[in-house]
């Protein structure tokens, strides 16, 4: 990447990363340069967003990473990867007909397509809000909305605030619809009968009809705080399911089994490939 130099030692063996820290403004005005050991570069990255199955041969991967949460893209086959000097502090990335889509802090959309031999860009929604919260994702719904999902978050201090505790939990969580003519976000009261799938992974919205076994107008949340998992890796994740009828937060399990590091995604597995298909329809 432009703005990372590796770091050899006197043997020629790769010892460190060095992390140049700008943004897109001119002139440039560059920080001082910070060192990475080669366990903390995964510190790095927040989130990768893929265009297509990569064995397609034609992927485009869109990552987020430091410094200031900026962009860079790079596509199957290619041996670097390509800095959109453009915005700061994207939270969260999909992927939906040509174009990635990105969300800010501050509830700021911003369209790409990375397609032809330069970026086109687009403003979708400016900022929306006054202050950047914890989180925010965007979601593709199915029925063909743009989500902005803000999610808020508390460390709990008994009461008293002068004991600090080291536990962070989802204190609130808010699902806008992004009106891109009116440019603004609308509350939404509830999303009726799907559920939404937020962290690490992919933002998602099912239909549950789909999936039985999902409780539709709920938010299935794991724990993607970049500095509280640093910090206390070996603390309790702040995973849970979200009631939005009533504004609840839920064991997935009990006793919760997640305790350290490396933090817990959601996954969907492809029915094709486990034989759980064939089985259904009496096959092998």
């Amino acid at each position: 990447m432009e703005h990372i130099k590796p770091i050899f030692n006197q043997d020629g063996v790769l010892d460190k990363y060095e992390m140049s820290y700008y943004n897109g403004k001119i002139p440039r005005v560059e920080e001082t340069p910070y060192e990475f050991d080669l366990p903390e570069y995964r510190e790095v990255y927040y989130k990768a967003m893929l265009s297509s199955n990569p064995s397609s041969g034609d992927c485009i991967v869109m990552l987020i990473h430091q410094p200031y949460s900026q962009l860079s893209f790079a596509r199957v086959g290619e041996d670097h990867w390509n800095w959109i000097p453009i915005g700061l502090f994207y939270t969260d990335c999909i992927y939906h007909k040509g174009w990635f889509y990105t969300v800010s802090v501050l509830g700021a959309v911003d369209a790409f397509n990375l397609n032809g031999p330069s970026v086109v860009h687009k403003r979708i929604l400016k900022d929306m809000l006054t202050l950047g919260y914890e989180q925010m994702y965007i979601v593709q719904s199915p029925w063909g909305d743009i989500l902005i999902v803000n999610r808020m978050t508390i460390i709990p201090r008994n009461g008293n605030p002068e004991i600090e505790e080291t536990e962070l939990y989802t204190s609130d969580i808010v699902v806008y619809k992004a009106d891109i003519g009116e440019q603004k976000l609308v509350n939404l009261t509830g999303i009726g009968d799907y559920a939404l799938f937020i962290g690490h992974n992919t933002s998602s919205c099912l239909p549950v009809k789909d999936c039985h076994m999902l409780m539709p107008n709920h938010v299935y949340i794991t724990d993607d705080e970049y500095l509280w998992l640093l910090e206390f890796r070996h603390k309790r994740r702040d995973v849970g399911i979200y009631s939005l009828e009533n504004n609840s937060l839920s064991n997935v399990v009990s006793p919760e089994p997640w305790k350290s590091w490396l933090p817990p995604i959601w996954m969907m597995p492809n029915l094709m490939k486990t034989g759980f298909q064939d089985q259904n329809n009496g096959g092998d």
